[in-house]
């Protein structure tokens, strides 16, 4: 018998189910982008049910690959994006479509607690809820995440962790619900999912889940956690002034603390709590960094893209091919990626600037990103990282990985499975099932990493030059009304 844990890797954009055996190997994995309809700017919902249904065909194609018997799945885990949300009725019926971390949409006057909505994700939108359908909200009866909701699908079970739950109204010194919060932001306990420890087994898969998944029923549930400490889980991060950068949707930078640290002023770094129980992460992210390559892709590419879809070619390959051939530091041609908050810049435009640049520049971006908050992150941590650890989509391009070794300056190890979340939720899958006897262990037999990208000094040169302009250019251009009308 072949031990296997399955994990449902649940993202903004779309949802994957992958199999891994004992040895951090990836059996088996699928897919699937959700189909959202266009919204209006500044709205960005989604449907819970596009989540499940996403695992429930993932799920079966990986079943029906042949490369698993699923007698062999010993535990199920997940990771999850954060910060989105929305509620339940008494009959588990989704009152109103979520609200994800992108949407705009917040009521921020909260009795004084302005501060706690700059970094709780979750409650401004809950609050808007709250203010704009109060016929909805008086029907609640469970507030729920990502998390929250697929967990209930699985095991018929409302729970979540510190991970996800620091977005809501979790305290940051207990890791349990604030009743002062729920108090001032009239969000009683009782709506709030039961809280419970990355690695526990929570339940056990539903005969009518696991007829959908097509996986044996009692498989045992082993809660996963948040998406980016999963992530720093998968790639071996839970040390004291570690760090790892991953570039998906956004650029995500989390370095380890062993303690919550309070980080002042108006520099968007925040503190949660690790999937290791104990630990901490200061962390730092650029949205849409990622999704600003793929916007580029459908809305400027479309020849191209075209061209892909005849030829059966990637279009991301292709685009990364045009950006080799324009030099470090595209001429000076800046994408400053705050696109999310509709403040997003093209900086530096002169008219020597072609296609090549345009790829490039927003290739670079996602790496100033990183090196930006990397630099504020080592500042308030008091540790300066000697390598830096990375995964994520754009790590599966060997000339974007470095570039983020040249414009960050350190050597970049990039690993095996370039999928961290969801190697890190097999890991807390396969410790919860009691496969290792401690995260150490399974991370040893579990984490490789495959390759190291050093700096080039010539290009390290243009860049230091670069990131001056790019770090003022950000602050400036965030502090700025939007150009657009506000919603």
């Amino acid at each position: 018998m072949n031990d296997l844990i399955c994990v449902f890797d649940v993202g903004t954009t779309g949802a994957r189910t992958i199999i891994f055996d004992a040895t951090g190997k990836e059996i088996v994995k699928a897919y699937e982008e959700y189909q959202i309809p266009k919204q209006p700017v500044g709205i960005s919902e989604q449907d819970p049910q596009i989540w499940w249904d996403a695992i429930k065909n993932t799920c079966n194609r990986v079943v029906k690959s042949g490369k698993l018997n699923p007698e062999d799945v010993i535990g199920i885990s997940a990771a999850f994006a954060r910060g989105t949300v929305t509620i339940l009725d008494k009959n588990d019926e989704i009152l109103h479509p979520a609200l994800t971390w992108m949407d705009e949409r917040e009521l921020t006057d909260a009795k004084g607690f302005k501060d706690e909505l700059i970094w709780r994700n979750s409650l401004p939108k809950l609050l808007w809820l709250k203010a704009n359908k109060p016929e909805l909200f008086s029907k609640a009866s469970k507030i729920i995440c990502p998390d929250s909701y697929i967990y209930m699908k699985l095991c018929d079970k409302y729970v979540t962790d510190p991970t996800n739950g620091l977005f809501g109204i979790l305290n940051l010194e207990t890791l349990r619900w604030d009743e002062k919060l729920a108090e001032a932001f009239e969000l009683p306990l009782k709506l709030w999912p039961e809280l419970h420890n990355p690695g526990e087994v929570i339940g056990e898969l539903s005969t009518g889940a696991a007829a959908d998944l097509g996986l044996k029923s009692s498989t045992p549930i082993v809660l996963g956690g948040g998406d980016q400490q999963c992530a720093a889980l998968g790639m071996g991060v839970i040390e004291k002034g570690k760090s790892k950068v991953t570039t998906g949707t956004g650029t995500f930078v989390d370095y380890v603390i062993e303690e919550p640290k309070r980080v002042v002023g108006d520099i968007p770094i925040f503190t949660y709590p690790h999937v290791i129980k104990g630990k901490w992460v200061l962390e730092g992210v650029m949205p849409g960094t990622g999704t600003m390559f793929q916007t580029y892709a459908k809305n400027f590419s479309q020849l191209l893209l075209k061209e892909c879809e005849e030829k059966n070619l990637n279009v991301y390959n292709m685009l990364t091919k045009e950006a080799e051939l324009a030099p470090p530091g595209s001429n000076g041609l800046l994408f400053i990626p705050l696109y999310i908050f509709r403040k997003g810049t093209i900086h530096g435009l002169g008219w020597h600037h072609n296609r090549t640049h345009f790829a490039r520049a927003i290739m670079e971006s996602a790496a100033l990103s990183a090196q930006m908050y990397l630099t504020l992150i080592e500042g308030f941590g008091g540790i300066r990282t000697e390598e830096l650890k990375s995964d994520g989509g754009a790590m599966n391009s060997s000339f974007w990985a470095q570039i983020f070794a040249d414009v960050i300056n350190k050597k970049v190890l990039l690993p095996e499975n370039k999928d961290g979340a969801a190697l890190g939720a097999a890991i807390l899958g396969f410790h919860g099932c009691g496969k290792y006897n401690n995260l150490s262990d399974a991370i040893n037999q579990m984490v490789r990493f495959v390759e190291e990208k050093i700096p080039n000094k010539e290009n390290v040169k243009i860049y230091k030059k670069l990131s001056r302009i790019f770090f003022s250019t950000v602050l400036e251009t965030n502090e700025k009304k939007r150009i657009t009308k506000d919603l």
